[in-house]
């Protein structure tokens, strides 16, 4: 398995996105440690070049109609999520501003 180096990427109190992360390369995957979090959702954004438009991950799902938002429900406790994303330079997003401090997350681009 072709994997990366851990990138930090840091979420400020006050906001919901962190600054732009580039895993290195163009990874299938992308395993992200996420801290413990007031409550909120977590997804990350991709873009197809740094300082690109990020856009986030969505899914289609053959047993449904639509397309979904690749994204953890609201969470509260730390945990490794694995998204699909294709992409060298992620952000990753949280659903609401976290209370008492930044947070860091952890990631990693998995081939």
């Amino acid at each position: 398995m072709n994997q990366g180096r851990w990138i930090t990427a840091t979420v400020a109190i006050t906001e919901t996105v962190s600054g732009e992360v580039d895993l290195g390369e163009v990874f299938r995957k992308v395993l992200v440690l996420v801290p413990t979090l007031d409550n909120a959702t977590v997804t990350v954004h991709v873009a197809k070049e740094s300082g690109g438009t990020f856009f986030p991950i969505y899914a289609l799902d053959d047993d449904a109609t639509g397309d979904f938002p690749h994204a953890t429900t609201a969470l509260t406790t730390a945990k490794a999520v694995i998204f699909e994303c294709g992409a060298q330079h992620i952000k990753i997003v949280c659903g609401a501003a976290q209370n008492g401090g930044a947070r860091t997350f952890y990631a990693r681009g998995l081939n």
